[in-house]
């Protein structure tokens, strides 16, 4: 990021053997190499092929790499940062998974809070990272940097084939997302909460819009592929369905199911499931996916019945940087 202070942000302590260490935005010819840190797996800097990549996905996505940060000393890199802001004041942060002592000591954590208090004065509300459970080190520096363990996310997928629409009981329908629907979206899922074991330490820390804000920038939004069920007559919706076709592949992604307490255990999750699947395989995607909280045993249950396998865990921090 290019307001970062290019003067030495943090030295060590007396008697450290190293240069001090400066914490800079990423130089244009610099970004690369930080990547090659940053997207390193099984101990090994990320290949050409990986760089690549990520370039492209970032194009896609409108990642500004130009806001990486670095840790130089006596201009060598010594670690990235990379901050992905999203809409709905929150931003993802992507570092090298694994750590030394000399980095986790007081390096990395430095590059961390110059990061954290440069987008907290931005505006920014929360800041997440998602570590493999593996890493036990990248785990570690981050809750020294006061990050919380928010959860612990199981990814799911599976192999979308041709799919019915599911028939609705009598006196429900279907709406969409649209402009005039937008505030009963927001009580849909202000509703959903209330009771769900869906990462509840969220509950309270963003308002609605910005809820809804995120949830829009998760894939490629769709009005089409957000749905209420609504019962005829009534002013609440019963549940919501949040769809979104993934980035540069034939999946979608599901981005959020949740069902207002008074329509609970009446099987409208196995509705709503058979809905994803259904509009997925209309779309012409091949695969569905979903990130849920590995604590919320019902909506496993129901998406293991569904037909999703695992395909991964991530541990999800979260740090408010109101507080800042």
């Amino acid at each position: 990021m290019r307001s970062l202070s290019n003067s030495p942000a943090h030295r060590d302590a007396p008697g450290a053997r190293h240069p001090s260490t400066v914490y800079r935005p990423v130089g244009p010819d610099e970004i690369d190499d930080a990547l090659r840190l940053i997207l390193a797996n099984d101990g090994k800097v990320a290949s050409d092929e990986q760089v690549l990549d990520f370039l492209s996905f970032a194009v896609h996505r409108g990642i500004d790499l130009n806001q990486t940060a670095i840790a130089d000393q006596a201009g060598r890199m010594m670690w990235a940062l990379l901050p992905i802001i999203s809409p709905g004041r929150t931003m993802l942060l992507l570092s090298p998974p694994r750590l030394t002592r000399g980095l986790s000591d007081a390096i990395a954590p430095g590059l961390i809070g110059h990061v954290v208090n440069h987008f907290a004065a931005q505006g920014i509300h929360l800041a997440q990272a998602l570590i493999d459970p593996r890493e036990a080190s990248a785990i570690a520096l981050y809750e020294a940097c006061r990050f919380e363990r928010l959860a612990e996310l199981i990814y799911l997928h599976r192999a979308v084939r041709k799919s019915n629409t599911p028939l609705l009981p009598e006196g429900m329908r279907w709406v969409h997302y649209a402009p005039q629907t937008h505030a009963a979206f927001g009580r849909a899922i202000t509703a959903s909460y209330a009771g769900s074991l869906d990462c509840p330490a969220l509950n309270g820390r963003r308002g609605i819009e910005d809820v809804i804000a995120g949830h829009k920038a998760a894939g490629e939004f769709d009005p089409l592929l957000w749905h209420l069920l609504c019962a005829e007559g009534e002013d609440d919706p019963l549940a919501v369905l949040l769809l979104a076709r993934s980035a540069r592949s034939d999946a979608m992604e599901l981005v959020y199911l949740g069902v207002n307490p008074i329509a609970r255990g009446q099987g409208l999750g196995e509705l709503m499931m058979r809905q994803a699947l259904s509009v997925a395989a209309a779309a012409g995607c091949t695969l569905l996916s979903l990130a849920v909280d590995s604590r919320n045993t019902p909506a496993l249950k129901l998406y293991y019945r569904s037909g999703m396998s695992k395909v991964c865990t991530r541990i999800a921090l979260l740090r408010d940087l109101r507080s800042v």
